[in-house]
């Protein structure tokens, strides 16, 4: 177990399948829209693009659904319009499951109002792609990215961004002695209705359900629906309460999350289980038939380049790991090699398991 209080502890990182085998190659499907692209790259700014910047400022809009809170969707939003003010980008945000249901409703419905998206899983985003929903698009800044973080067949989505989770406490109503020290020590009748999670229309949750459930078995979960715990929406919610004492113990506690709060001195520590920490990948695409393409190509690369990555991995409100080859090291100086990663690698099981997960987490929740 390693915890991180004041300065965090660095671990090797060993991520267990690179999101090749969670890409899912689906051969001859959409071969039209796979044809080789044929556009010509041009440098804006300090990265380069495919898209017509001409005609994007002439669309002069962009709607980005995302998965990510408010203040993390308006935080990317504000930077990209920042670099081109004439694009008016805005957002719509719910979290993975919630959204996902939200555009397939609206395409259904025939309303194509979404530029791009981006889902919290992988998962979600091979179930996108084969409805045919992505546009096809190849990003000249995707020579920066190893091919298991690009969707299978390249230029449908890729990975924008790595976040992963551990368990943390308050450290005014937990002693270090007493807090939990492993994922099995969450099941101590000491933290019953102390305790908090995320709905299941969280990406996230939907991982850490998933890959403890192969390490320790059904009976791990229905353990913890004893202890009661508080479902919420956003990680902010999570650690807004942790912080202020409300529930002692988070149970889905993402990294991202714990910098922001521990730099603004709340009091709270990051515990990562030497079993490992559920991850997911950020997957980010153009929509089809976006009423803007030309924006949404120009967003991707934007999102692509080292200018856009800083942001993701950088801004308080963001702060996801990147990796694009040549990315820094996140705030504090930590890889995410420095962590050991639990991260999905039979995606034809884990999108199988989602109305079981859905069904036993809204049961547990109290929410059927």
């Amino acid at each position: 177990m390693s915890e991180l209080t004041t300065e965090p502890k660095t671990r090797r990182f060993a991520l267990r399948a690179g999101l090749a085998a969670a890409a899912l190659p689906i051969a001859g499907l959409f071969g039209r829209r796979a044809a080789a692209q044929a556009r010509p790259v041009t440098k804006v700014l300090d990265f380069t693009t495919s898209a017509d910047i001409a005609k994007a400022e002439q669309e002069g809009a962009l709607l980005f659904y995302t998965h990510d809170g408010e203040a993390g969707a308006a935080a990317a939003m504000d930077a990209f319009n920042k670099d081109f003010p004439k694009i008016k980008a805005s957002y719509v945000r719910a979290q993975t499951g919630a959204l996902y249901s939200k555009i397939l409703a609206e395409r259904s419905a025939g309303r194509f109002d979404v530029d791009a998206i981006q889902f919290s899983d992988v998962g979600t985003a091979i179930d996108f792609y084969k409805r045919g929903a992505f546009d096809h698009y190849i990003s000249p800044e995707s020579a920066a990215y190893d091919a298991e973080y690009l969707s299978n067949p390249p230029g449908y989505y890729f990975c924008s961004g790595m976040t992963f989770a551990g368990i943390a406490y308050n450290t005014d109503k937990v002693k270090p002695s007493e807090a939990p020290k492993a994922w099995k020590d969450l099941l101590d009748p000491r933290w019953a209705n102390v305790t908090s999670t995320k709905q299941s229309t969280s990406g996230m949750q939907f991982v850490e359900w998933y890959e403890l459930r192969k390490l320790y078995g059904d009976d791990y979960w229905k353990s913890f629906s004893k202890q009661r715990p508080h479902g919420f929406d956003s990680r902010a919610q999570l650690f807004d309460r942790l912080a202020k004492g409300d529930d002692k113990i988070c149970a889905l506690a993402e990294w991202a999350g714990y910098v922001l709060y521990h730099d603004r001195k709340a009091p709270i520590a990051f515990v990562a289980p030497e079993d490992g920490l559920p991850a997911t990948a950020l997957a980010t695409g153009v929509v089809d038939k976006a009423p803007h393409p030309e924006a949404a190509r120009l967003f991707i690369d934007w999102l692509m380049s080292v200018r856009g990555q800083a942001v993701y991995q950088q801004n308080p409100d963001l702060l996801y790991g990147s990796v694009r080859k040549d990315a820094p090291p996140m705030p504090g100086g930590l890889r995410l090699r420095d962590f050991k990663l639990l991260v999905p690698t039979n995606m034809e099981d884990f999108l199988a398991s989602r109305k079981t997960f859905n069904s036993q987490w809204n049961s547990m929740l109290g929410l059927l």
